[in-house]
């Protein structure tokens, strides 16, 4: 659930199990879900294995890009024992119950953006880069979230996004209040698309990608 009351985007989640009766194991498949906006106090629901006689384990990731940043966190239950019951809502019939936290980590979206810069004509996810190892170590949601990013990117430049005229209007806002002058040529428009791109997934204001622009690309 989303609790507060603003809304998060591109909501990434990942939970996996197993359960113990006696001596037999069970393994569940991981199961992965994403969501473009989770508005603020609603609800993803989660289907689980959850039985009260079987020994269950379950650790969840939840990647998702707020305000403050791109957030990852991790929880993690055992059977229903770590759990704590949060309220009672009317569209459910038992009790709201909150997964233990044991993970929680900002990364700047200025990693995102310096990732995708420092090859910036690039069409596919630059999967040698040291930051990007490094973010896929600490979740593999990473590779979806930046294969999601790289196909955002790419709408822009030939897919359905392409005659945007938002594109456009972001050049003349950097011809405008940044002095920043561009021809007609494809390398202008991968940069656009790019842009566009990059805001649209970092939820990113015109400022903001356009000072991200005069440091990493201009």
């Amino acid at each position: 659930m989303n609790p507060s009351k603003k809304d998060v985007q591109d909501v990434y989640l990942k939970y996996s199990g197993y359960a113990v009766e006696g001596s037999t194991y069970y393994e569940f498949e991981p199961v992965q879900m994403q969501t473009e906006v989770l508005f603020g106090e609603s609800y993803a629901i989660l289907e689980e294995f959850n039985t009260w006689e079987i020994d269950t384990t379950f650790n969840y990731e939840v990647l998702y890009v707020s305000d403050e940043g791109i957030i990852l966190k991790k929880f993690y239950r055992k059977k229903l024992e770590n759990l704590q019951t949060l309220e009672s809502h009317p569209l459910f019939q038992s009790a709201i119950l909150v997964i233990e936290e044991t993970a929680s980590e900002y990364i700047n979206v200025e990693d995102i953006i310096q990732i995708v810069t420092k090859d910036v004509y690039a069409s596919k996810v630059p999967t040698n880069s040291s930051t990007y190892r490094y973010l896929v170590d600490r979740s593999d949601l990473f590779e979806q979230f930046f294969e999601d990013l790289y196909s955002e990117m790419d709408s822009y430049y030939n897919g359905q996004k392409q005659n945007t005229p938002e594109k456009w209007d972001f050049a003349n806002y950097l011809q405008t209040d940044y002095g920043v002058q561009f021809e007609q040529s494809e390398g202008a428009d991968i940069v656009l698309s790019n842009c566009l791109g990059l805001m649209r997934k970092l939820n990113l204001t015109y400022q903001e990608m356009a000072e991200y622009f005069c440091k990493y690309i201009l």
